[in-house]
């Protein structure tokens, strides 16, 4: 790449130029990309192009995720708060009351999400094959 110097710029006649402006939009390219990209990472989503099948096993298994996640792991968590039995400077406060069945829900969901839980991975296959015989 042939970059001019502040004290020769190169001029729009020059050989250099359409160099120099092709190296801009590759690199404006690049960036645009790179940007992209980092924006789905941050989303925790990345763009992919999914078959029907693909994108109906993604359905199966987040929908067996739930599943798992409200009837098998809040019930226990809610349990275990129950049980709590601490003492006056541990126990928990009110706030801490207040907002405990959403910080159960969204613990249940990230376990699940994160987790290969066997039972999880049977109920998405359950249901792909129940869809599968509608399908048909």
């Amino acid at each position: 790449m042939q970059i001019g110097s502040m004290t020769n710029p190169v001029s729009p006649v020059s050989p250099g130029f359409a160099d120099s402006a092709m190296a801009r939009t590759g690199l404006a390219r690049d960036q645009a990309e790179f940007s992209r990209i980092m924006s789905f990472a941050s989303s925790g989503k990345m763009p992919t192009t999914l078959s029907k099948t693909d994108e109906a096993d993604t359905q199966a298994r987040d929908a067996a995720e739930q599943l798992v996640a409200v009837v098998l792991i809040e019930p226990i968590f809610k349990l275990m708060r129950e049980s709590n039995q601490a003492a006056p400077p541990f126990a928990p406060t009110n706030g801490e009351k207040q907002f405990r069945s959403m910080l159960d829900a969204k613990l249940a969901h990230e376990i699940t999400s994160a987790a290969r839980f066997p039972l999880v991975d049977r109920l998405a296959r359950d249901l792909r094959s129940t869809q599968r015989t509608e399908a048909h």
